[in-house]
Order: C-alpha cells, then structure tokens, then sequence
C-alpha cells in the first residue's frame, strides 16, 4: 500500500500535512458517474474537501449542481460558476439575509435551502418579502437519522403552507440517512428501503390529493449506492471524493479510493516499543476514540495516546524506523480532517506538484459582499 502514496520528494514536505493525489480523485468522479448512471442525478457534497480545484474537476465532468453545508461552502460555489447550490443546512435569520443577498446578485445561478418546521418557513418567507424575492425551498425530512428535519408523518402540514407561500417555491424533499451502516450490502440496501418507506407513504398522499413532488433528494456517500438502485431521485454523496478509512471499511465492495491521506514523521521513541509522532488531534479528525488514523507500515500498532501535537503509538515488530522517517497515515473520518488544514499538498506519479487550497474552511465571511 505504501507504493500507492510515497512522494519521492518527502523531504520537501513539511509534517503534519495534508496530501491529495488527483488521479484518485478523478477516479473517484468518474465511479460516482457510473453509479449515478450520469450526471443529471448527481448533486454532490463539498463538505468534505471545500476545495476550488475538486469541484472545478467534477464541472469538467459535467456535473454542474453541488450542495454545500456553510455560507463559505457556498460563496465558494458561487465564485467557481456552478449552475445550481443547495444550502443543506437550515440557515438562521442572519445566514438567510446573506443567501438572499447572493441569490439577488447571482440570479444566473438557482440557489436553495433547506426548511424542516414552520416557524422557519415565515422567517424565510417575510425576508424574501421585504426583498421582493422568491426562495427555493427543499423540506428537510428525518426518516430515521434524528440530526435534522420533520419525520415524514408530520410534515403534511409543512408542505401544504409551503406551496401556498407566495414567497417561496417548492423543490422537493431532502433526505439524509447517514445513520445506515451495516456492513453488508443487502442488509444496507434493506435498510434504505426500509426507512424510506414513511417517506414514499408521505409522497403517496400528496400526490394522493393531485399534489405533486418536484425532486427528492436521498443519501449520503454510505446509502450512496443502494439509492442509486432508486428511480426518480437525486444522489449527493460527498466523502466519496476523497474516501477515508472509515466509509472503506463499512463499503468494502465500493469502486472509490483513498485520494487523501496525512503524512507525519517520528519524532521520538520515548521508550521500548514506543513511537511519537507529529501528529496530534490538532492535525486530524478526533471525535472517535482511538485509533483515528492507520499509519502503512504499523497497522499493527496499538495507538495509546494522542495529545494535542503528539500520537503515542505501541508497536512490537522488528523495525528499522528511525527519528525523522516520513510515514502515511489514512484517517477514519477525512472530512474534519481536511477542515484542519489550510491547503493539501498535490501528488502525482510520485512527485509533489503543487498546492490545493481549503478555501471553504473558514465559517467567518465578509456579510453582503
């Protein structure tokens, strides 16, 4: 595995860093295409890489919507052109003074959120009114992932005072089931079906009553494919880009790679089997318990503590490691991984190439601008 990220240069890298191969990253939208059967049912994340140069990469694949997840995310879009943003995250009065405020300046582009309860819809509704403006509104349904979004058998309510709303402009249903995780994929294809089925029986009554439903909008990157399996539905998988650790081994049968991976050096080897690395929960993602990362070359290793700056790891085999060495580690969770970082190193053929920047990153923005 090692020969599929060592950079022949390492030297000239600094520790901890963030490295990106985009080879693999093209491989990986061109498999999303497949399984999407195309670029019409794609709507892909960018919360996990929030990088101008991978969303330029899929527009040259002709993907041309994209949801983000932050108002950076999506000033982000808007600078590089796409045609269609989806807001997926239920903005506050404040962020929708913003989105309206780039919705006016940037009509060539169709913009949208997400609504889940009513109290939300009239704030929406009474801005878009003061600004003489029409908001696109998908509704945020929770069919079993409990974060976001009204549970389906309550939401008739919504979607009727939606679609009377002169102010607004129905889009469809949005759904996020991120919690489906077995790892065999017919008991995930299983549960898919099993948790939309509220949300079907909710389309089934309004069109019941001569109401219709534009678009739903379904899954993540693990429900990605069995919802590929579903007609009539966008998909908006976003880890799929980068993949990490953690999606590989729920979705061991998946045609995407690992195009991100972090590269530390050993820094001390405190005592007998005891190796320390630059690596802290400061440079990767640590909101699971430990391990958070696979370091090629100590897979084996029993990782016993990790500091702000430091990785703590216990390792029995015969080595020849040595204060200084350059190892590649592969995170669980790449998406708050990359978030750390403010630009990923570039790699290709084994050669560090250049630079990508992590634009979206930061939550403060420039109101009104």
């Amino acid at each position: 595995m090692l020969n599929e990220f060592k950079v022949h240069n390492e030297y000239d890298l600094l520790t901890p860093g963030l490295v990106v191969y985009p080879k693999r990253v093209q491989h990986n939208i061109k498999a999303m295409l497949q399984l999407a059967g195309g670029t019409e049912r794609l709507i892909p994340h960018i919360k996990t890489h929030k990088m101008a140069a991978v969303i330029k990469l899929q527009m040259d694949a002709g993907i041309t919507q994209f949801k983000c997840a932050t108002l950076a995310e999506m000033q982000l879009l808007i600078s590089c052109g796409v045609s269609k943003i989806l807001l997926a995250h239920q903005p506050t009065k404040e962020k929708i003074k913003q989105f309206i405020h780039w919705q006016k300046a940037n009509p060539e582009i169709a913009c949208s959120s997400l609504v889940d309860n009513l109290e939300s819809l009239k704030i929406f509704s009474d801005l878009a009114k003061q600004q003489a403006v029409k908001i696109n509104l998908w509704i945020d349904l929770n069919n079993g992932m409990n974060r976001t979004g009204i549970l389906p058998e309550r939401a008739d309510q919504l979607y009727h005072a939606l679609i009377k709303n002169h102010n607004t402009v129905f889009q469809g249903f949005h759904i996020y089931d991120g919690h489906i995780r077995p790892l065999d994929l017919k008991e995930r294809i299983a549960k898919c079906d099993t948790d939309f089925k509220p949300v079907q029986a909710l389309i089934n009554r309004i069109e019941s009553k001569g109401g219709t439903v534009p678009n739903i909008i379904t899954g993540g990157s693990p429900s990605f494919y069995p919802h590929t399996l579903r007609k009539n539905t966008l998909l908006s998988p976003g880890t799929t880009l980068f993949w990490d650790l953690g999606y590989k081994k729920i979705w061991k049968e998946s045609p995407f790679l690992i195009a991100a991976v972090l590269i530390t050096r050993l820094i001390s080897k405190p005592n007998d089997n005891i190796y320390c690395f630059d690596l802290g929960h400061k440079a990767v993602a640590s909101e699971m318990p430990l391990p958070r990362v696979e370091i090629i070359g100590m897979e084996n290793a029993v990782h016993k503590g990790q500091s702000e700056e430091h990785l703590i790891v216990e390792f029995k085999e015969e080595n020849n490691f040595k204060v200084g060495d350059l190892f590649y580690a592969l995170p669980y969770h790449i998406c708050p991984t990359v978030a750390k970082y403010n630009r990923a190193y570039t790699v290709e053929n084994g050669t560090h190439t250049g630079y990508w920047d992590v634009q979206a990153r930061d939550y403060q923005i420039d109101l009104n601008q």
